[in-house]
């Protein structure tokens, strides 16, 4: 099976360099932009979140191969990195190389339904989107929006997000037709962005029901720019019980605002059950391996006690001390590392590590 795999990748340039190029994707998004929406894949909570708010991103955007493979990367499960790779081809910009997103997948099967499925649409003509285009069911209500300009009132923030990096970002939450996932996606963007009261308004009534639109504003008050103008937030609520609740919330004083910057890095335990799981069900050692690596390289912000976790899934000690070593880079709080030589049953395994640890 490897040497088909390999006699594939030796013939993918030339498959791929004879398929259409897309008539309009010519242009991948810039880096600082393309930066921003992979941190919104980054942040959601579970594997389901991450693939909608991608696949959004790839059907809106025009993207580049490597763009791509660092999107793959966020996912656990290849099935996920599947589904998320057929729907970037099409707006892909370079697609003549896009078996560099192969790289990304732990199976070699997956790899090869990617390559069945990109070789089926190499021949249909798609009218590929342009980049920066918000969709056209993006529409707001027409209310009395406050502009935040010359504003020279209190705020919790430097200055609100730019107007279209917010459309950008509505029109991925837009995507998503569950309410509740609406309102988390919502109240991620609020708490790691800068808002003004017009743009805050615009994102509550993405939600249809009140009390869920409390609930966004009570997230988002921490991060409002023009906190002057959040009486014209009241218009967002016809029920006078739900527009009362709004005028006490923002008659008190706001708590102190959130810092606008990156987020503090970790796994969820919950997601980390998720992880663990994911890696017992492997059989083989080999592809245990690939898989931990894999997951290590997307996420990134593991602690100490959650490697040892990982590393205690492997039966032998060549495995655990691959994999411990590989792991340091991604590792939060890398002052506790020496603590991972417990793990190992052999005392050269443990020297070995820390004298890894002593080339750090």
């Amino acid at each position: 099976m490897k040497a088909r795999l390999f006699t594939l990748l030796l013939l993918l340039p030339v498959l791929f360099a004879s398929g259409q190029r897309p008539q309009r994707c010519d242009v991948p998004l810039p880096d600082h932009i393309f930066k921003q929406k992979q941190r919104s894949v980054t942040l959601q909570p579970t594997e389901e979140l991450r693939l909608q708010v991608a696949i959004a991103i790839a059907s809106k955007n025009c993207l580049s191969v490597m763009q791509v493979k660092s999107l793959a990367d966020q996912f656990i499960d290849d099935y996920s990195r599947l589904e998320f790779a057929k729907a970037a081809w099409h707006n892909t910009v370079d697609q003549e190389n896009y078996y560099f997103v192969y790289d990304a997948f732990a199976y070699f099967s997956t790899v090869f339904m990617l390559h069945d499925y990109v070789q089926t649409m190499d021949s249909r003509p798609v009218d590929y989107l342009p980049p920066y285009e918000p969709p056209l069911s993006l529409n707001f209500p027409a209310l009395d929006y406050p502009a935040f300009e010359n504003y020279r009132g209190p705020s919790n923030c430097n200055y609100p997000i730019r107007e279209d990096d917010f459309l950008r970002l509505a029109a991925q939450i837009s995507a998503n037709n569950a309410e509740q996932n609406r309102l988390l996606l919502l109240s991620q963007m609020a708490q790691n962005n800068c808002l003004s009261v017009a743009q805050a308004m615009k994102l509550s009534s993405m939600l249809k029901s009140e009390p869920n639109r409390l609930t966004f504003f009570r997230t988002a008050l921490s991060t409002i720019y023009d906190l002057g103008n959040l009486p014209f937030g009241a218009q967002m609520f016809a029920h006078i019980p739900n527009k009362a609740a709004y005028n006490e919330m923002i008659s008190r004083p706001t708590p102190a605002p959130h810092p606008i910057g990156p987020v503090q890095c970790f796994v969820s335990d919950e997601e980390f059950s998720q992880i663990t799981n994911s890696i017992k069900k492997e059989s083989f050692n080999s592809t245990k391996v690939t898989l931990t690596k894999q997951i290590l390289r997307s996420k990134q912000c593991f602690t100490t006690r959650q490697v040892k976790e990982m590393v205690k899934l492997f039966s032998f000690d060549d495995s655990r001390l691959e994999i411990a070593k590989y792991a340091w880079d991604y590792t939060i709080d890398r002052d506790n590392y020496y603590q991972v030589a417990d793990v190992f049953t052999f005392s050269s395994s443990k020297e070995s590590l820390m004298k890894f640890l002593e080339g750090k």
